[in-house]
């Protein structure tokens, strides 16, 4: 006979943890998405000391196991003097570790589009901004979704790590 007693004794312990699951899957993704948008776009613009910065970040990151990192960010940051809680050091490390694999699949999308839409936009009057924003963005968007998912699947089975 099964023992329901211990399955509602420890229920509320499962409970917390896949809501803690999900707090940190949630905020490491979205932190991803923030880091990956950044890196490519200084990957594209080819910012001089920024692109290489960005391309030693994606390396460094890509890499290194997830496990390695949550270890620095844990136990090697307050060595040198920040002390981060258990929480936060779990979302910077998703972060981290997915804002690299976002770079590459935004930047992939981002490169697909062929520089004689840019042309095309320049000479109906756009300005960079606008250009970038209504001509280039929505296109590399529908390119780049397919690696993007795939990295928030990825990220949330690595929140297992945590």
């Amino acid at each position: 006979m099964f023992d329901w007693t211990f399955i509602s004794h420890y229920a509320p312990f499962f409970v917390s943890g896949a809501e803690m699951t999900l707090f940190i899957s949630v905020f490491g993704i979205i932190l991803a998405i923030v880091v990956g948008l950044v890196c490519a776009g200084i990957e594209i613009a080819r910012i001089p000391v920024l692109w290489q910065v960005v391309r030693v970040y994606i390396e460094l990151s890509r890499n290194t196991p997830l496990l390695v990192q949550l270890y620095f960010l844990y136990f090697g940051l307050p060595k040198l003097g920040l002390v981060w809680s258990a929480e936060l050091c779990a979302i910077v490390g998703l972060g981290f570790l997915g804002g690299s694999y976002m770079a590459e699949a935004m930047r992939g999308g981002l490169e697909t589009i062929p520089e004689v839409q840019r042309e095309s936009a320049y000479v109906l009057g756009l300005s960079p901004w606008q250009t970038l924003s209504r001509v280039v963005v929505p296109q590399a968007i529908s390119t780049s979704i397919p690696g993007v998912v795939a990295n928030v699947i990825f990220l949330i089975k690595e929140s297992s790590v945590v």
